[in-house]
């Protein structure tokens, strides 16, 4: 491994960049301690220690701090130890490592999205969002499918519509298209806006 750059990240920490795209980050004690250098080859051995078994050891003791403060998708703890600068054979062994334990659980991931902030949102948004920190399609489909008596879509969208709308009225044309607007942005379906809106306006009629 051929070392064309080590580039300083802070006053502790640098990172090393290699002729063949790769590079690692090290404490500047540990580059100082290992003799590498700009323009040098770096022997293969010492490459191994340290991307095999320095920074996996490592990267599996931030992928533990990092779930212990939050819960997140695989993905989105793939994307922050990449961002951090480990190795991808380090990130794919610390991600093994805590999936071991079952600290990263998708399902239960989900499950708690639509517990909180997913509570209110209809099923486009839900799978949107969710796509959006790299979990399976597939997977939220079957956690909606299996809550579907407890997510009642046509009963969000109504709870949505009058809250936006407020007072129950008789809404004109072009309060129609921007409460439906409203609605489809928040991920509900035509059939659920429809019915959500027509309920809104009748309860006008039914207070007049």
């Amino acid at each position: 491994m051929f070392v064309t750059e080590i580039r300083p990240l802070n006053k502790k920490k640098s990172r090393i960049l290699f002729d063949d795209g790769e590079d690692l980050v090290l404490y500047n004690g540990e580059i100082r301690a290992s003799r590498i250098k700009e323009q040098e080859e770096l022997p293969d051995e010492v490459y191994e220690k340290l991307a095999g078994e320095v920074l996996t050891k490592r990267a599996k003791h931030r992928a533990m701090y990092l779930l212990l403060r939050q819960m997140r998708t695989k993905k989105e703890l793939e994307d922050k130890l990449r961002k951090d600068g480990y190795p991808e054979r380090a990130i794919e062994e610390a991600v093994s490592y805590v999936e071991s334990f079952h600290y990263i659980d998708d399902r239960a991931y989900v499950e708690q999205y639509l517990a909180g902030s997913g509570a209110k949102k209809g099923k486009k948004a839900v799978l949107y969002a969710l796509a959006q920190k790299g979990v399976d399609r597939e997977l939220v489909e079957s956690v909606l499918e299996e809550q579907e008596d407890a997510r009642d879509e046509y009963e969000l969208a109504k709870s949505a519509a009058f809250a936006k709308l407020g007072t129950p009225h008789r809404l004109d044309e072009k309060e129609y298209r921007r409460a439906a607007g409203f609605l489809t942005r928040k991920g509900f379906g035509s059939s659920e806006i429809r019915r959500a809106l027509e309920e809104y306006q009748d309860s006008a009629d039914e207070e007049s």
